[in-house]
């Protein structure tokens, strides 16, 4: 819902460039019968050694299995979730389920938000199609396009200290509540959370609440008793 900062590009790709051209020239300069430049290339095997271990263990931190963009497998049924959502979400959460078909629970922390709702529908969409069920914990915040990613879970519980907050979408130059309530322009979320068990009176209730609760660039933590009308959770 927000437009936020893009992730910094991969090490790998860069890492594995510039590793590939030292050990070509590694090969090319190296005389066998010097002991010296044995030494030398040993050096330079170990360095590229712990360039790959320094990236393998970026992308498994806190010991998890594997990393898909925002998502950690935590292991075979359980995925946890940092950070927001980039315009290849739906791609990465595809590749996340064709590895890791078992999946049954999302456990989301800190998640800011979505860069392109309509890439984070298709990933929450196949998600619901999957029955799996989200999860807070207490140290879980989640805001803008993360909630509706959560509210795509089968079951959705959430523990005492988790946050959830909304605001209104903008598409940079309008905001949600530029338009009257009957413009198409509402309709791609009413839709979607029609899509993943609301009805259309529960859904509208729920996007319009969304949207009147902050501008796009504020933020609304929503009370226990919001959380139970607009039915948040549904443990």
């Amino acid at each position: 819902m927000k437009n936020l900062e893009r992730w910094p590009s991969g090490l790998r790709r860069t890492l594995g460039k510039r590793v590939n051209t030292k050990v070509f020239r590694g090969f090319e300069s190296l005389p066998l019968c010097n002991p010296l430049s044995i030494v030398n290339f040993n050096k330079l095997t170990f360095f590229i050694t712990l360039c790959f271990c320094i990236v393998l263990l970026s992308n498994c931190k806190k010991g998890y299995q594997d990393r898909f963009g925002p998502f950690y497998i935590l292991n075979d049924t359980t995925i946890v979730m940092n950070g927001d959502m980039g315009s290849r979400v739906d791609n990465q959460f595809d590749r996340l389920i064709s590895k890791y078909p078992n999946i049954k629970l999302m456990i989301m922390e800190d998640c800011p938000g979505s860069r392109n709702d309509e890439q984070m529908f298709k990933a929450a969409l196949q998600l619901h199609s999957l029955s799996i069920n989200t999860h807070l914990p207490s140290n879980g915040k989640i805001q803008s396009g993360a909630v509706d990613l959560y509210l795509s879970g089968n079951k959705r519980t959430m523990v005492e200290g988790a946050k959830i907050g909304v605001h209104a979408w903008s598409n940079g130059s309008s905001s949600a509540t530029d338009y009257p309530t009957n413009h198409s322009e509402h309709q791609l979320y009413i839709n979607f959370y029609k899509s993943i068990g609301y009805s259309q009176q529960d859904a509208e209730s729920l996007y319009f609440f969304i949207i009147n609760a902050a501008a796009p660039e504020d933020i609304h933590w929503m009370s226990e008793q919001e959380i139970i009308d607009y039915q948040i959770t549904n443990p």
